[in-house]
């Protein structure tokens, strides 16, 4: 094939795909790009600060006592404990949806109770996951992911320089341009940058929407070979004084004197047979380093066993493939400058869009 005839092609598939999906891949990467600051937004928003002391938090009890006092309808789940300056998030299931309660964890005061399905912060998680459509915008947006994908690759095979004379002007912008000029650049400079950096997002995007993809790479991994245990409480050692409290007090108490920098998540176990599990969670919320822990609820005895969530130096390949997709697509492995890292690159993905239809509408009218 002629080289003409092939960038001819590249070109009609970058450009009739863009316009395709352009409108709605700048609303996927814009709320994405707004949605990477999560953790900072939500700390403000939801009340999550608490001055530091020199005192221990008070038990997993208490503060599920004070919650069920004032939140009677919430049924307590797991509670993190996230630091001396941070509020404790309690995980509460209600009808049709969840909450998390935001407590001081040195006085058990509610400091926030947020409905995860109500406010803005939940409606931009869901404008990025789904356009707020629910499970067809889900669709959708694995789709448009896709064809982003596509988006990317022929965008790079169209910037590269071919010429050496032509090299300098494709990895900087002069300001000084003409405006169509300089839209242009910032179509194919920006463009380029964003896309080092962009197709990895894109591509961790891409394995969450499609399920035969996550195969490929269990099979790939061996995961589908694997056959994981169910941690159990042995109910044989339940006793008639039994208190469900005691050990999830005392467990607690153990990893947060272990553990002071890190962030300690425990399950209040639901039903007779449940473990109580206890993670513990690095501080920026890698998703790939968590370690995971099964205790007997009766004996509080640590489980053993060939467990999926496991500690993360024992976990499997796929485990650890799929928490790696978590952190890089959230910026998490580079901690705050990841997470800005992530979002100038969506914010600048969002922009290529409204430069490349007016590349195209200058052409059309020209």
């Amino acid at each position: 094939m002629k080289k003409g005839l092939f960038k001819r092609i590249i070109h009609n598939i970058h450009l009739y795909v863009g316009l395709t999906i352009g409108l709605l891949f700048f609303i996927i990467a814009f709320s994405g790009a707004l949605y990477a600051w999560d953790a900072e937004i939500s700390h403000r928003i939801y009340k999550q600060s608490v001055v530091a002391q020199d005192e221990p938090f008070v038990s997993v009890s208490e503060l599920r006592a004070k919650l069920t006092q004032k939140f009677p309808e919430g049924d307590f789940r797991a509670v993190t404990f996230q630091g001396k300056s941070s509020a404790a998030k309690v995980l509460v299931y209600a009808p049709g949806t969840y909450y998390y309660a935001f407590m001081n964890p040195y006085t058990g005061g509610i400091q926030h109770l947020q409905n995860m399905k109500e406010g803005w912060l939940n409606h931009l998680k869901s404008l990025h996951r789904n356009l707020l459509l629910g499970d067809v915008g889900r669709v959708i947006v694995h789709w448009v992911t896709l064809l982003s994908f596509f988006m990317v690759l022929t965008g790079l095979v169209l910037w590269w320089p071919h010429r050496k004379s032509r090299r300098k002007y494709h990895f900087a912008i002069n300001l000084r341009s003409r405006p169509v000029k300089l839209n242009y650049d910032l179509h194919n400079v920006l463009g380029f940058y964003a896309s080092c950096i962009g197709i990895f997002t894109i591509l961790t995007g891409i394995f969450w929407g499609f399920e035969p993809i996550r195969n490929g790479l269990k099979i790939l991994t061996q995961e589908n070979e694997v056959v994981y245990d169910i941690p159990v409480s042995g109910i044989e050692s339940k006793t008639l004084d039994y208190d469900p409290n005691q050990k999830v007090d005392s467990l607690a108490t153990a990893f947060l004197v272990k553990f002071p920098d890190r962030r300690v998540r425990i399950s209040y176990p639901h039903k007779e047979t449940d473990a109580i599990q206890l993670a513990v969670i690095h501080p920026q919320e890698l998703v790939y380093s968590t370690d995971h822990y099964h205790f007997d609820q009766y004996t509080g005895a640590l489980l053993q066993g060939n467990f999926q969530n496991e500690l993360h130096s024992r976990a499997s390949a796929f485990t650890t493939l799929n928490g790696l997709v978590y952190d890089i697509h959230l910026g998490n492995l580079g901690h705050f400058l990841g997470r800005l890292l992530v979002s100038l690159t969506a914010l600048v993905l969002a922009s290529l869009p409204i430069t490349g239809f007016i590349i195209w509408w200058g052409k059309r009218n020209a």
